[in-house]
C-alpha cells in the first residue's frame, strides 16, 4: 500500500490524528489489533473520562517541557473538537468529562466515523515491526511482511500499559529512526504491600488519607477512598500515588493511611477513651466499631495484640490505638504490574518532539504522540486529553 501519511495505531491518539489529517488525502490508519480503539473502550470503566475541566500541567508527571502543549489545549479546545463531529459531553462535580452516553463506544465510534467520512483507509491486524526512513518518505513493514510506504509516518501506538491493548512496540521503533526512551514503569495502578495484612481485607473500601513515604520523608498524599485487594491496595489516590514509584521499588517505599482524617490524634484518643469507658463489658475488637468499616477495625485489633474487653484497655492502649488508625504503616513491594496498569510513565523526551507539530526534531517527516511520549498525568481524564491533544495537533501539521 501506498499513501501520503500512515499513522501507526488507531487508538485515541491515532484516530484523532488521522481524521485530522484526513482533509488533505492519502491517510492510512495501521493497527495491529482486529478493530480500533481497543483501550479506549475499557477507559473510565468502560464510560471513557475524555478531559477535566481543570486541565493543567501541575496533573502530570514526566518531561516538564508538556506544559507548552496543554497549555495550548485547554478541556474546551478538545471538547469544541468533539461537538463539531457531533458528540455531546457531560462534565461531573469534580470536573470529569465523559460523552454524554457515558459510554466509551460512543467516542470510538464518532472517531470512526469521521476518519471513515473523511477517506482514510483502516488496515487491521497490521503490527509493525520495522520503519525504514528513506528520501522519498517511509517504508513500514508489517510482521507478516506485508510493506506500506508512506511520504509522512505517525507514531502513537500507545505504551506498555494494559498489554493486552498494546505492546510498547512503538519504543523500539523510535529508537530506530534515532529517539532514545527514557526509564519506563507502570503508572496508575494499585501498589503491592508486603504482609499479610491486606489479604484477610479484600474487598474492603474505605475513606482515607493515603501517602507514600520513602526514608521518613512524606513524598506525596492525596485523599479519597482506598480499596484492600488481597495483597494490594488500589483507588484512585492510590493509584495517583503509583505514579511516584518510578525507582522506589528496591528502596523499600511506604504507604500510609490515616483512616480518620477528619479527627485530630488528640479528639480520636478522648472518643475510644470515652467510648471504652462508656461500654466497659464489650469485647476489645469492638474499639473501632462506630469509627471503621468492620472488617478493618477488627483486623486493626488483631495488629495491636489487644484481647478481652474494653475495661483492659488503659491509656497507653488507647493511645497506640489512636496513633495506628491515624498512621497505619504499609511497607510497599512494588506495583501490581504492567498488566493492571492504565499508563505508562516514561518514554520519548519531549526536547526530541516539536510540540507545535508534533515533528520529530530528529527524523523529518516523522510525528510521535500520545502514550508513547514522556507524558503521564493522575487520573481523572489527564491522560486522554494528552492523547487527544497530541494527536489533534499531528494530524493538523502532518505535511
Amino acid at each position: 500500500m501506498d499513501c501520503r501519511a500512515a499513522v501507526i495505531g488507531a487508538g485515541a491518539a491515532g484516530l484523532c490524528c488521522a481524521y485530522q489529517a484526513a482533509g488533505r488525502g492519502g491517510v492510512a490508519l495501521l493497527d495491529g489489533n482486529d478493530r480500533p480503539g481497543r483501550k479506549l473502550l475499557a477507559t473510565g470503566n468502560g464510560r471513557c473520562n475524555m478531559t477535566n475541566l481543570d486541565i493543567s500541567p501541575e496533573f502530570y508527571c514526566g518531561d516538564p517541557g508538556l506544559s507548552e502543549l496543554i497549555n495550548a489545549w485547554p478541556a474546551q479546545r478538545v471538547i469544541g473538537e468533539f461537538q463539531k463531529l457531533g458528540l455531546m459531553t457531560r462534565a461531573d462535580g469534580e470536573g470529569r468529562v465523559y460523552p454524554n452516553s457515558l459510554q466509551a463506544a460512543s467516542v470510538v465510534g464518532t472517531l470512526v466515523s469521521a476518519c471513515e467520512e473523511a477517506g482514510v483507509r483502516f488496515q487491521y491486524g497490521f503490527r509493525a515491526v520495522n520503519i525504514s526512513r528513506e528520501r522519498s518518505g517511509f517504508t513500514i513493514t508489517g510482521g507478516d511482511g506485508s510493506v506500506v510506504r508512506a511520504r509522512y509516518c505517525v507514531l502513537a501506538p500507545g505504551g506498555l500499559a494494559s498489554p493486552g491493548h498494546s505492546r510498547g512496540e512503538g519504543y523500539s521503533l523510535a529508537k530506530n529512526l534515532g529517539h532514545s526512551v527514557t526509564e519506563l514503569s507502570p503508572s496508575l495502578v494499585g501498589l503491592r504491600a508486603r504482609g499479610k495484612f491486606t489479604r484477610s481485607l479484600k474487598g474492603v473500601r474505605c475513606k482515607a488519607r493515603a501517602s507514600l513515604w520513602l526514608a521518613g520523608k512524606e513524598l506525596c498524599g492525596e485523599s479519597g477512598e482506598v480499596i484492600f485487594g488481597d495483597g494490594y491496595l488500589s483507588g484512585i489516590c492510590v493509584m495517583n500515588l503509583s505514579v511516584h514509584m518510578r525507582g522506589l521499588s528496591a528502596k523499600s517505599p511506604q504507604l500510609r493511611l490515616d483512616l480518620l482524617e477528619q479527627m485530630t490524634g488528640r479528639e480520636l484518643i478522648s472518643y475510644l477513651t470515652e467510648f471504652a469507658s462508656k461500654h466497659p463489658e464489650r469485647r476489645a475488637e469492638e474499639l473501632f466499631s462506630g469509627t471503621l468499616n468492620l472488617r478493618l477495625g477488627r483486623e486493626l485489633v488483631k495488629l495491636l495484640g489487644f484481647s478481652g474487653t474494653l475495661r483492659e484497655l488503659g491509656p497507653r492502649e488507647i493511645k497506640r490505638a489512636a496513633e495506628l488508625v491515624k498512621s497505619l504503616i504499609l511497607p510497599i513491594e512494588d506495583t501490581l504490574g504492567w498488566e493492571q496498569a492504565q499508563v505508562t510513565a516514561g518514554g520519548v523526551p519531549l526536547s526530541e518532539v516539536d510540540l507545535s507539530s508534533m515533528e520529530s526534531r530528529r527524523c523529518r517527516g516523522l510525528y510521535l504522540c500520545g502514550e508513547l511520549l514522556d507524558a503521564d498525568g493522575l487520573c481523572g481524564g489527564y491522560n486522554l486529553h494528552w492523547a487527544f491533544a497530541t494527536g489533534l495537533t499531528a494530524g493538523e501539521h502532518l505535511g
